[in-house]
């Protein structure tokens, strides 16, 4: 698979004039070489890869399926390969949206003539369709959220706080071999690896982070996720999980109440499950993603709660959707202004959320797959309000 991978590159590469691509960020680097050690990749448009190995010699050749391997992974090493390679002009891919912005200005003095072009929307078009082993990760990823939901309904109670919660659910994701860390393409982006855990009035309450439920928080200097809060009887508890499985991400959303739901607390997850289930039903290759939006629109009109769909005021998010892969957020991402069209074996996240202040936040969230005739639930949870018995 993995040299699979940098061939369909080198044909995009082909396709845009790109001699070569110099590959530096470690996500980037495990998705071509299998390896996300200290490495720079050098990726001709014709002709073998090389991998620059800066750090951990004997873990990089345990692991990669990179043949043509070299010590040295400075940018004048990158030169040398190159200038071997016979590729001293023309247009070099990096990827400029992760790039620090002092690095990529020594590609560009360093490697001159060499012209540093943005090769990101070329990875990440690639990245967007999962190839079987990827799919079987984040299958395996998925099913993890089980163990949250488990804990959730065996430990939330009123008296506990939400990070105390939080901490049980971390616990659990850990046993399952779950990383300790949601991976972002965004350079300002951070989230708890436990997710978002909020109850009672935090989960009214939005942050500019996401644009939807977001709790408070334990500080400012991360304004969101669980607080130290205790939980109240009779509150809306909701868990929206990013996470992350040997590399792969999930991102899955459930809603609960403390003790029996209320009619109001059940006609509001109703419409919720009614908006997701309007987009669901749209899912199959070939359709475009913004369609997906809209028919969420439409559908939030309907339900009478268009006002608090995706936050409120204000505080709107314009999006039902995402990507999902080695990275949490990854193309595309379904809005009103996407032209990608979808594709079978695309992995996303549909997000449905109605944030009424005073009462609540209700969040469905679901990982599929898109198949050749329609879509999979990676999710194996019901997708129900759950009323949490209390003794």
């Amino acid at each position: 698979m993995g040299l699979e991978r940098l061939k369909r590159l080198q044909g995009l590469m082909q396709d845009k004039n790109i001699v070569a691509a110099l590959i530096m960020h470690p996500r980037d680097v495990f998705y071509y070489a299998g390896t996300a050690q200290p490495c720079n990749l050098v990726i001709p448009a014709r002709g073998e890869p090389c991998l620059l190995i800066r750090r951990a010699e004997d873990c990089v050749r345990r692991e990669t399926w990179v043949e043509n391997l070299l010590v040295g992974g400075s940018l004048s090493h990158v030169k040398g390969v190159l200038t071997d390679l016979g590729i001293t002009g023309g247009q070099l891919g990096v990827t400029e949206d992760n790039l620090p912005a002092a690095i990529y200005k020594k590609i560009a003095g360093t490697l001159a003539p060499l012209q540093p072009v943005n090769l990101s929307p070329l990875l990440l078009e690639q990245r967007m369709v999962k190839d079987a082993g990827e799919i079987r990760a984040l299958r395996a990823t998925a099913n993890a959220f089980a163990a949250a939901h488990h804990t959730i309904m065996a430990q939330a109670r009123p008296g506990v706080k939400e990070i105390e919660l939080a901490g049980m659910v971390y616990s659990a994701l850990r046993n399952l071999e779950c990383e300790g860390i949601s991976r972002n393409r965004r350079w300002d982006a951070s989230l708890h690896s436990e997710g978002i855990i909020c109850a009672g009035e935090n989960t009214w309450q939005i942050a500019g982070h996401a644009m939807t439920i977001t709790g408070v928080g334990l500080s400012n200097s991360l304004a969101w996720g669980p607080s130290a809060r205790e939980m109240q009887k009779g509150e809306v508890l909701i868990i929206d999980l990013g996470f992350n499985r040997h590399g792969y991400h999930a991102d899955i959303s459930r809603t609960y109440v403390l003790g029996r739901a209320t009619a109001r607390q059940k006609e509001v997850f109703r419409a919720v499950k009614a908006i997701q289930d309007r987009v669901l039903a749209l899912i199959r290759p070939n359709v475009a993603a913004r369609d997906l939006y809209e028919e969420s629109e439409k559908a939030a009109w309907e339900t009478g709660y268009h006002d608090y769909f995706q936050g409120f005021g204000k505080m709107k998010g314009h999006y039902i959707g995402h990507g999902l892969g080695l990275e949490l957020d990854e193309p595309p991402t379904i809005d009103p202004h996407t032209d990608i069209i979808l594709q079978e074996n695309m992995v996303l996240a549909i997000e449905p959320k109605l944030i009424i202040p005073d009462l609540g936040g209700f969040v469905l969230e679901d990982t599929l797959l898109v198949t050749a005739d329609g879509y999979e639930l990676l999710s194996t949870v019901p997708r129900t309000l759950f009323e949490i018995e209390l003794t």
